[in-house]
């Protein structure tokens, strides 16, 4: 299969146009003590953001609600850089943007296994701890496929 077998789902990705009244939804909705806090997502020089294979200054703010058994992440473009964040607000408004697994190996294995099925990478990028790669598998699953690597930590 395209991942590995059983593989771990992280989180769901939820794309909103304003962040701070759908965290506030959100935390209400859970009946959280307090809400999550806000952070400020960016390309990093050593894996820079691609999108639909162009270099990209996409920036997005994003939060996090840790559950017992999933993870739902809330995310907003921020800037003017283009992104799946907002081509996903333009077309379809707020909504489930992406499903989230934890993968090894996206570089050396999971572009060629995409490619060899007729996936587009949609956006890639990184940060200084890992990498994640959206696939373009709206068609074939009706979401969007985030695979998510995170580097194993130096002792």
């Amino acid at each position: 299969g395209l991942l590995e077998a059983q593989p771990r789902a992280l989180h769901v990705g939820i794309v909103v146009a304003d962040l701070e009244a759908s965290v506030a939804h959100w935390t209400e909705l859970l009946g959280l003590p307090e809400s999550p806090r806000i952070m400020l997502g960016a390309g990093h020089a050593d894996n820079p953001t691609r999108y639909q294979g162009e270099p990209s200054e996409a920036q997005v703010r994003l939060a996090f609600f840790n559950l017992d058994n999933i993870q739902i992440e809330l995310l907003s473009p921020y800037g003017e850089g283009a992104s799946e964040w907002s081509d996903f607000l333009e077309r379809h408004g707020d909504g489930m943007h992406h499903l989230a697994f934890a993968v090894e190996g996206i570089g050396e294995v999971y572009v060629d296994r995409l490619a060899e099925r007729g996936i587009k990478v949609a956006q890639q990028g990184g940060w200084d701890g890992g990498e994640y790669l959206y696939a373009d598998t709206r068609k074939q699953l009706g979401v969007t496929l985030e695979l998510l690597e995170n580097y194993p930590r130096e002792e």
